[in-house]
């Protein structure tokens, strides 16, 4: 039961995709912001986190209900902007190219990004796990009540039908990795099961392998090849 709610939490994590290296514009991104009923002058950060840490990449001031950011990626990465007296960030999966956001001041991170084609990917590849893991809510009560009740049998029963949504979850995210190499959410899909048990070193390796080399250089994909350098057998990953 840990291990499934283990796997579901670290799929919703990653806060709210698909390009390959010959389609990176070299000319950068543009990050073309707006957001109503908010002071001329209030500042908006761009920022990025890695290794644990948070750093601020660039600055600008809103006038007339716009800001603007400019630059240029070398790798895949998520940047976070935030809006001074204003709780919450807006993700973005980015990209080399001109990104349209509509921010929404009572709620950041429900705010509308366009032109990512990235965050587009990762809005249905979450969809469609969520579309699988939903599947648990009904047992949830049912496993509720059989451990108020302490009713070993009846647990038992649910954790094997858990076990089995969770087991088709894995199977749909490994196979979403496997057949988008050229993206982002592939590295992050293949990165959130690399722990899992019933996983073989050798077909992280392989999927791993058929990355792009622009995905290869992004957080996600350089931490699971770091942990295929570190892990040598199946057993190892087992515990």
């Amino acid at each position: 039961m840990k291990k499934i709610i283990f796997f579901i939490i670290t799929i919703l994590l990653f806060v709210s995709c698909k390009k390959s290296s010959e389609k990176i514009n070299s000319d950068g991104f543009i990050i073309a912001g707006s957001i109503k009923n908010i002071s001329n002058n209030n500042k908006v950060y761009l920022k990025t986190q890695e290794n644990g840490v948070i750093t601020i990449l660039d600055s600008t001031t809103i006038k007339d209900d716009k800001f603007e950011f400019k630059g240029k990626i070398e790798k895949p990465i998520i940047y976070g902007i935030y809006i001074d007296s204003i709780e919450g960030a807006i993700g973005i999966f980015m990209e080399n190219k001109k990104i349209t956001i509509e921010a929404y001041k009572d709620s950041l991170a429900s705010s509308k990004v366009s032109g990512s084609k990235t965050n587009d990917d990762y809005s249905n590849f979450v969809k469609q796990s969520n579309l699988i893991i939903s599947k648990m809510n009904v047992l949830f009560p049912a496993f509720q009540k059989a451990r108020a009740e302490n009713d070993a049998d009846k647990l038992k029963e649910i954790n094997k039908k858990m076990q089995v949504i969770s087991d088709k979850n894995t199977a749909f995210t490994l196979n979403y990795a496997k057949q988008h190499a050229d993206s982002y959410i592939g590295a992050l899909a293949l990165h959130s099961v690399i722990r899992i048990p019933t996983i073989e070193k050798d077909t992280i390796e392989k999927v791993y392998n058929n990355f792009s080399d622009y995905v290869k250089k992004g957080d996600l994909a350089q931490k699971t090849k770091i942990f295929l350098e570190t892990v040598s057998t199946k057993d190892s990953i087992q515990n």
